[in-house]
């Protein structure tokens, strides 16, 4: 399979891009958080004669090349797709994203759902609110919080752990958040990711309105074991909607392997 690799320029910053296929169609992906662009070359193999793949590395992964005071926005996400709509020539895109990748592919949508042809999300985050984010993002005291946290992390690992051995908190939940939290570097890169990322925010309710509107076809697939992710999320979210539908697969929130590849590609054929 053909490979080019390159870059897209928003304001100061470039995003690293994997292009694959050859197809007429275009197809923008996104990855999820700590990830990089390469996880979907697995799906591509299924894909490159229907469409062009371009799979981009999110600000502070892979090849991105991205400062930390700058952030990524809802409105530049809706300016890079309908600029790359214009470079290849495509009349509409499609839009494949993984866990943060998903909100990434809704705020897309919502900006421009007009130029949307279809939608495939797995394991999305972005279908609820999510009140700890916007906590730790947005305000004054969450940011100190957030701050202090990852500057001093041990009697906040103590509360984890009770909260873990009293099974007020899922063991996947406790070891997913410390594969964030747990060393030094894992905390610089959250540092960076996170406010680079919490303008990216699109809201629910009005999500559905122009899913419906539009009626955007829109694929979910979510992993029966996901704890961090569950499946009920995205059930709620396809209520009301017909043109959403949600698979639930045998997987927790790791989604995206060869098992699972020629299915999900299959979804967008």
């Amino acid at each position: 399979m053909d490979e080019q690799r390159g870059y897209i320029t928003t304001g100061n910053e470039r995003l690293h891009y994997y292009k694959w296929g050859v197809g007429k169609k275009l197809l923008l992906a996104f990855h999820g958080y700590g990830d990089t662009a390469e996880i979907f070359m697995s799906m591509a193999h299924f894909l490159e004669a229907e469409y062009t793949i371009l799979s981009v590395d999110l600000p502070h992964h892979g090849g991105s090349k991205w400062e930390t005071i700058s952030r990524l926005t809802s409105r530049d996400l809706g300016a890079i797709a309908t600029s790359l709509m214009k470079e290849y020539n495509a009349g509409k895109i499609s839009l494949i994203g993984y866990s943060l990748g998903g909100r990434i592919c809704l705020a897309i949508a919502a900006q421009i759902p007009e130029c949307i042809e279809k939608i495939v999300l797995i394991a999305p985050d972005g279908l609820k609110k999510d009140p700890y984010y916007y906590f730790f993002t947005r305000t004054w005291l969450g940011k100190k919080v957030f701050n202090n946290l990852l500057d001093r992390p041990g009697p906040y690992f103590a509360v984890m752990r009770l909260l873990k051995n009293a099974r007020l908190v899922h063991h996947k939940r406790y070891k997913f958040a410390m594969n964030f939290l747990g060393t030094r570097e894992s905390r610089d890169i959250l540092l960076r990711v996170w406010p680079a990322m919490n303008e990216v925010m699109p809201e629910p309710e009005q999500l559905k309105k122009i899913i419906a509107t539009h009626h955007l076809p829109v694929i979910i697939f979510m992993g029966q074991h996901d704890k961090i992710i569950p499946p009920a999320i995205a059930m709620k979210f396809k209520q009301d909607l017909d043109s959403v539908q949600v698979f639930v697969i045998e997987k927790g929130h790791r989604m995206i392997d060869n098992e699972t590849a020629r299915q999900i590609s299959g979804s967008l054929l």
